[in-house]
């Protein structure tokens, strides 16, 4: 992720400080009723099973989570939605668990998704992908001072 140690630890710490935002795009079964929502849950890791849990309420050994999406486009025939996801935290299986747990699991998704609906569209692979991260430091960044205001994002194949 890094050239060095030192811009290692610099990114490190501005995810941490949430300096840095993640965009994402996901499908999912279903039909979101609402096409743009700020989701606020709590999220408990297992690092044995390798899973994580959300719960609604906030419960002991369990990290706020917010995760945000809106709407790209929908398919009524296939029951299925394209999102696009901002990260406003950054947790373990965050979209994936938050997704599934809200009822619409992304499609192609082992581990929180449901196999039959994998099965009926043929993916192996979760359908989500990273596409844009933005640099908004707010503290110092040293090295990587060049980042700040900068965005960088694989080209949208969306409309």
């Amino acid at each position: 992720m890094a050239k060095n140690e030192k811009a290692l630890q610099i990114l490190l710490e501005k995810f941490k400080n949430r300096e840095i935002d993640k965009y994402y795009t996901a499908t999912v079964y279903g039909i979101l009723p609402k096409k743009q929502a700020r989701l606020e849950a709590y999220l408990f890791k297992d690092s044995k099973k390798s899973l994580v849990y959300i719960s609604d309420i906030p419960k002991k050994g369990y990290e706020k989570i917010i995760t945000s999406y809106k709407v790209i486009s929908e398919d009524k025939k296939n029951n299925t939605s394209i999102l696009d996801i901002k990260l406003e935290t950054g947790r373990t299986h965050q979209i994936r668990a938050h997704l599934s747990h809200i009822g619409f699991p992304i499609i192609g998704d082992g581990k929180y998704g449901i196999n039959e609906i994998n099965k009926r569209f043929h993916q192996k692979y979760q359908m989500l992908c990273s596409y844009k991260l933005k640099f908004n430091f707010r503290n110092d960044s040293e090295i990587l001072e060049y980042l700040n205001e900068k965005e960088f994002s694989i080209k949208k194949f969306l409309n």
